[in-house]
C-alpha cells in the first residue's frame, strides 16, 4: 500500500507534515535519533498485549528482511548496522514459536530484542482499506473509470485530475473497472489501495501503481478555506459526508488536488505495505522508512478514537510491526496504524490524530 498521497484522517486536511529526508531506506539516517534505554516491565500494558498477533505480522516480514540488504537503525549508543544474518536469526526464533502461542510470543520479543524510547514527541494517525462496488465493464450505475498506469507516464507531470476525470485517458485500454462512487475512488486514492466488490462475483483488491507527478492538495483545507466546516471539524468521515451531500461541488473541490493515483490489481486478498508484505490490521504501521528499517516492531503508547462516539478518545498502547510507508510520514516517533477495513476501521482512521510515545524494539546480539 505504497500511498504517495497523505495518509490518515489528518492526512485529508493537512498540505503537508515535515519535509522528506534525502536519504533511502536503509540507509544512515539524515537527522540523529535520541533514544533512551527502558525495560519491559516500565512498559505500560506491555504485559497486557496480544503478542502473539503481533509476532504473526512480524513474520510475514522475515522473507524479505532475510534477503534484503544491511540496514541501519538508530539507538542509544548511536547507530547499529542489522544484516540479513542477524535477521535470519532472530526470524529462525520467530519461526520456532507456535502459531498463537500467548506465553513464547511474549518471550520472543523480549529475548532478541531490547526496547528503547525515542526522544521526541509522538504522533499517529490511521489508515484503512476503503471498500467500493465495481464492474470489470461500463454501465449505467458503474460509470467511473479506474486507470492502470499509463505507458507513457514518466516522472514527469503528468495529465491533471481535472483532465483525467474529462476523459484524457478514455479509450487508451487502461480502464481495469469501473465504480459508481466517485467519492469513493477518491478515498481509495488517498489510501492508496482498495477493495472493489464485483457485480460479476468476487473481490479485486487495487493497490498503488503510481502517481501523475502533480502536487497535493488538501481538500479538508480547501473546505475550511471555502467556510464549510471549521479546522478541527474536518475529519474525513464529515469531509465525506460533505461531498456526497454536495455532489456537484464535490467534483470541483477533489479536482482542487491535482494528485491522481493509478491502480493495478494486486491478485491478493490483502493489501500489500511498501515493504512488499501484506499488512495485517492493528498490528501494521506506516513509518519513517529512512530511519526506523522496515521489520522493526515498535510498541506505541497513544489514544485511539472510540467508535461512533466523536470527541471521545481511548488509551491504546501495542505492539506494531514497521511494514509501510507514506508520503506524510516522516520522523522518528511518527505512525499511522493500519486499522484494517469495514465501518469500524474507517471510523477509527478517519478521526486518529493522536499524540504518544514510540518505543522501538532494536535486535539483540547474542
Amino acid at each position: 500500500m505504497r500511498r504517495s498521497l497523505l495518509p490518515g484522517g489528518l492526512a485529508i486536511l493537512a498540505a503537508g507534515f515535515l519535509s522528506a529526508c534525502a536519504s533511502t531506506p536503509g540507509s544512515a539516517p539524515q537527522q540523529r535519533v535520541a533514544m533512551a534505554p527502558t525495560s519491559y516491565n516500565e512498559i505500560a500494558g506491555w504485559a497486557e498485549d496480544r503478542h502473539a498477533e503481533a509476532l504473526a505480522a512480524f513474520r510475514r516480514s522475515c522473507p524479505r528482511l532475510t534477503a534484503g540488504p544491511d540496514v541501519r537503525i538508530a539507538t542509544d549508543g548511536g547507530e547499529k548496522t542489522i544484516t540479513p544474518g542477524e535477521w535470519a536469526r532472530i526470524c529462525g526464533a520467530a519461526a520456532a514459536v507456535k502459531a498463537g502461542d500467548a506465553r513464547g510470543s511474549r518471550a520472543f520479543f523480549e529475548e532478541n530484542f531490547r526496547p528503547l524510547i525515542v526522544q521526541a514527541p509522538g504522533k499517529f494517525t490511521g489508515y484503512f482499506e476503503p471498500e467500493l462496488r465495481g464492474s470489470k465493464v461500463p454501465s449505467r450505475l458503474f460509470t467511473v473509470p479506474v486507470y492502470r498506469k499509463p505507458p507513457d507516464l514518466t516522472d514527469k507531470p503528468y495529465l491533471t485530475r481535472a483532465e483525467i476525470d474529462q476523459g484524457a485517458l478514455k479509450g487508451k485500454g487502461l480502464e481495469i473497472l469501473y465504480v459508481q462512487d466517485p467519492v469513493g475512488l477518491f478515498e481509495v486514492q488517498v489510501q492508496g489501495s482498495g477493495r472493489v466488490q464485483l457485480a460479476e462475483g468476487g473481490t479485486m483488491t487495487l493497490g498503488f501503481d503510481g502517481s501523475n507527478n502533480r502536487p497535493y492538495t488538501a481538500i479538508g483545507a480547501v473546505l475550511v478555506e471555502m467556510g464549510v466546516m471549521k479546522k478541527e471539524d474536518a475529519t474525513w468521515p464529515a469531509i465525506r459526508d460533505w461531498l456526497k451531500r454536495n455532489p456537484q461541488q464535490a467534483r470541483d473541490v477533489m479536482r482542487r488536488n491535482e494528485r491522481y493515483i493509478f491502480f493495478r490489481d494486486t491478485k491478493t486478498s490483502a493489501p500489500i505495505g511498501a515493504e512488499g508484505v501484506p499488512l495485517t490490521a492493528q498490528r501494521s504501521m506506516a513509518v519513517d522508512p529512512t530511519i526506523t528499517p522496515y521489520g522493526t516492531p515498535v510498541w506505541i503508547d497513544t489514544r485511539r478514537p472510540v467508535y461512533r462516539k466523536p470527541g471521545a478518545t481511548e488509551t491504546y498502547r501495542r505492539l506494531m510491526i514497521a511494514q509501510d510507508a507514506g508520503a506524510a510520514i516522516k520522523g522518528p516517533a511518527r505512525g499511522d496504524v493500519f486499522y484494517g477495513n469495514g465501518t469500524q476501521a474507517a471510523d477509527w482512521a478517519g478521526r486518529m490524530n493522536s499524540e504518544g510515545r514510540a518505543i522501538v524494539l532494536v535486535p539483540n546480539r547474542n
